[in-house]
């Protein structure tokens, strides 16, 4: 067949097609329904017909080598755009685009006349083509969309997070409005960590890891840290250290409830500050210490100086060891174990535990001179 001759018949083909361009949405619209988000009504169904006509109306004009008229040159970046803000999946998206092929093709087959045959044969990949790059611009625009709406969403969480972290008493709406956004519950638990500027990266590697499979997760900078929220049921301790390993970071009480989020980051916060060489995640549990000093202020000197200045009535060598002594006592709480570390008699341990009594008024064996003197030698700490 001459070329112009299987031209004419294409155009006269699509023609009869263009002149029935009804049915083709009636049976676009109806698979269409059968594509769980479509089924659900998040596209209205005016808005599936208008779109399908307009597309099917791009679509014959392209397929039969006509102009495309202004009016229908931005339809499928349009459809793409419309999709992403309806939170259509791109995958459901994409499918239902490429039924527009089917029913493009089985309406020119039931159209075509016997001897048509050959002509679709020779035409299928030209709908084919077209189709696909139809689908490519809708899928561009949906992707463009959809990062656009993913900047816009971090920058209104950003925004509110912010708000919360910077209140001390957060307005209930505001509270609201940020469980919609961060798409958590109101109520809902909330594992609260804080790293120090230097180690935002790894928080934000953490923060991946925890977002994998989907749950909430969000990072926020406040200049001289990075703070983490992210949705919790996994208890308190070992799980929380899994799955901050390896992050330098401030954990602060479990959050029940956005509105106790700020609380929590504070504390975060501030066991970051107080125990800056950490190499891993620290609980309260691990910084109640250094915290109540550093929470002493101006104060710190007089409980260092009345807890124990007696010291200095022993020679610098003397002093030295006592302190050693007292320290590791603390930690062990055995005079046997101390003997151990420090390679000396268990008499020469009570001798000093004795001398340090004497020269302080504190007896580290009693817990609560001990907790004051261990309070006092954190403040004393260079």
């Amino acid at each position: 067949m001459p070329r112009a001759v299987e031209t004419e018949r294409w155009i006269a083909l699509v023609g009869r097609l263009r002149n029935d361009a009804d049915d083709l949405v009636a049976a676009f619209v109806t698979r269409v329904r059968a594509i769980p988000p479509y089924g659900r009504g998040v596209v209205p169904q005016a808005r599936i017909e208008a779109d399908a006509d307009l597309t099917f109306e791009y679509l014959l004009r392209r397929v039969a080598g006509l102009a495309v008229p202004d009016r229908l040159v931005g339809v499928g970046a349009a459809i793409g755009r419309d999709r992403a803000r309806r939170g259509v999946p791109l995958n459901d998206l994409l499918t239902a685009v490429r039924l527009d092929f089917r029913v493009l093709w089985e309406g020119l087959r039931e159209r075509a006349d016997p001897s048509d045959e050959p002509l679709l044969v020779a035409r299928v990949e030209d709908v084919w083509t077209v189709v696909e790059d139809y689908t490519t611009q809708i899928q561009v625009s949906y992707q463009a969309e959809a990062a656009l709406l993913a900047r816009e969403r971090l920058g209104e969480r950003t925004m509110l997070v912010a708000a919360l972290l910077g209140s001390e008493d957060p307005d209930p709406d505001e509270v609201a409005r940020l469980a919609v956004a961060l798409d958590v519950d109101v109520d809902a638990d909330l594992l609260v960590a804080a790293s120090s500027a230097s180690s935002a990266a790894l928080l934000r590697q953490a923060a991946d890891r925890l977002g994998s499979g989907g749950r909430m997760v969000h990072v926020q900078s406040t200049g001289r840290h990075s703070v983490l929220l992210a949705r919790w049921s996994g208890g308190t301790g070992a799980a929380v250290r899994a799955a901050l390993a390896g992050v330098p970071c401030g954990v602060g009480p479990l959050a029940h409830g956005l509105a106790n989020v700020p609380r929590s980051a504070r504390l975060a916060a501030e066991i970051v500050d107080v125990l800056p060489a950490v190499d891993g995640p620290r609980e309260l549990r691990d910084a109640w210490l250094a915290l109540a000093s550093a929470r002493l202020a101006d104060t710190a000197a007089d409980l260092v100086d009345s807890v124990l200045g007696g010291l200095t009535d022993a020679a610098p060598r003397e002093r030295d060891r006592l302190l050693e002594t007292v320290r590791a006592f603390a930690r062990t709480g055995s005079v046997q174990g101390v003997a151990g570390e420090l390679y000396c008699h268990r008499n020469t341990v009570l001798n000093r535990l004795r001398r340090f009594a004497e020269l302080t008024g504190r007896d580290v064996t009693v817990p609560a001179d001990a907790a004051v003197v261990l309070l006092a030698l954190e403040s004393a700490a260079p």
